[in-house]
């Protein structure tokens, strides 16, 4: 390799000097640096007269950008040199919540066995546990539902009332718990029995 090409590259040169690449970054970087200076020296010069500073506010920051970018372009960016994992699939949540109100108690609760068995004999009855995204390119994971007991269902305007739409996912302290159903995807048979026997 030449000595030309070893200094555009980055490389020392025989003699153990700098080369004109490193030499202009660092010029760049301490003239961004003295300008970051001077502009922050009229920017506290402003704060102790308590006069406006809006402008210097704005050139203050863009100076602090440029001198962060020629640090960048001098020593690296180490966020660049970091490794970000990637995930081995994609994967995702759907929740969801619907709020019924039972307009025919003795039909809904026929069993005997209240709100809990009567919503998973439904569940039961429709083959699935929830209506699921049934499409080519994805799989069904492990699932969990949940049944609570409460007197105040969703309206219409609690979604332009709520703070966080989210939020009317939440559990209210109000409510009662009446049924968990999980619905756990093993990696095979073995492992489904394993943990059939544990609850045993």
């Amino acid at each position: 390799m030449s000595i030309e090409v070893r200094e555009a590259a980055g490389y020392p040169d025989r003699a153990g000097t700098v080369t004109s690449m490193e030499t202009n970054s660092r010029q760049a970087a301490v003239d961004a640096g003295e300008e970051l200076l001077a502009i922050l020296r009229g920017h506290i010069d402003e704060v102790a007269t308590s006069t406006e500073s809006e402008d210097v506010d704005s050139r203050l920051w863009e100076a602090v950008a440029a001198y962060g970018d020629a640090l960048d372009e001098l020593y690296g960016d180490d966020d660049e040199d970091e490794d970000v994992p990637e995930p081995d699939e994609l994967t995702f949540t759907v929740r969801t919540r619907y709020d019924y109100t039972v307009v025919d108690e003795k039909a809904f609760l026929s069993a005997g066995k209240g709100v809990g068995q009567a919503v998973y004999d439904l569940l039961e009855h429709a083959g699935k546990t929830i209506p699921a995204l049934d499409v080519p390119s994805l799989e069904a994971g492990s699932g969990l539902v949940t049944v609570h007991v409460n007197d105040e269902p969703l309206a219409a305007g609690d979604f332009d009332d709520a703070d966080e739409t989210t939020d009317l996912l939440l559990v209210d302290p109000k409510e009662t718990l009446a049924w968990v159903l999980t619905e756990p995807v093993y990696g095979s048979r073995a492992e489904a029995e394993a943990a059939a026997k544990s609850r045993d």
